[in-house]
């Protein structure tokens, strides 16, 4: 049923790009940012597939590709990422002040981190480097940016450039791979997923296992 109402969703996108062009792809991106199961190299790759002309040389499908794609993807990436971001933002709070207990920390200890990073130039590399990567679960990136609290401004410019490679790479495969670029964005997908899954379990693990011992740390830090 799930996945029947999600197909529904991925053909009403690629009519919509088949319609109407670059605006529809920046629509498109938008919605697969906020509804974050919908596939993220599934949209790229396709709307490149429908808008790219097949025929045509390397350097004019690259051109076509930056400003057809590229330019109107990276936009929406940017201002569709903020919807996770400020999940992350106002529900971060509530969320660590509940399981405070479970976690061996509270939101004054997440604020104190906050100071650490909200603005550091490697956080904003960090940033960038993670979003331009086209396998790494994005959403993460916006979450933890969100709880965090990070600068919006400095958020938004590093999702920006971040996100403009990470658009490219996958407009350019979705073009040069033509109709079989759905069985490899399918796999790009499930190895996003992996690592989305693995870094959770991983930090949920060093949270719980060391979470004594990183509090008697950080108090004596702070």
């Amino acid at each position: 049923m799930v996945l029947e109402y999600f197909e529904g969703i991925m053909q009403w996108i690629f009519l919509l790009v088949q319609t109407y062009g670059p605006l529809s792809v920046f629509v498109a991106v938008i919605i697969e940012e906020v509804f974050v199961p919908i596939p993220s190299p599934l949209v790229i790759m396709g709307a490149s597939f429908i808008l790219i002309p097949a025929g045509i040389s390397i350097g004019e499908a690259l051109t076509q590709i930056f400003f057809l794609i590229v330019i109107p993807a990276s936009i929406a990436s940017t201002i569709g990422s903020f919807f996770v971001y400020f999940i992350g933002y106002y529900g971060g709070k509530a969320t660590v002040t509940r399981f405070e207990k479970f976690l061996g920390f509270g939101w004054k200890d997440v604020e104190k981190t906050e100071k650490r990073f909200k603005d550091t130039r490697k956080t904003w590399i960090t940033i960038t480097v993670l979003r331009a990567i086209p396998f790494f679960p994005i959403a993460l990136v916006s979450l933890t940016s969100g709880v965090l609290r990070l600068n919006k401004w400095k958020y938004a410019l590093s999702t920006l450039i971040g996100s403009i490679p990470r658009t490219f790479i996958l407009a350019f495969m979705g073009w040069s791979l033509g109709s079989t670029y759905t069985s490899f964005a399918t796999q790009l997908n499930i190895l996003e997923n992996i690592i989305a899954v693995s870094i959770i379990i991983c930090v949920a693990y060093v949270l719980y296992a060391f979470r004594h011992k990183y509090m008697h740390h950080f108090r004596r830090n702070h």
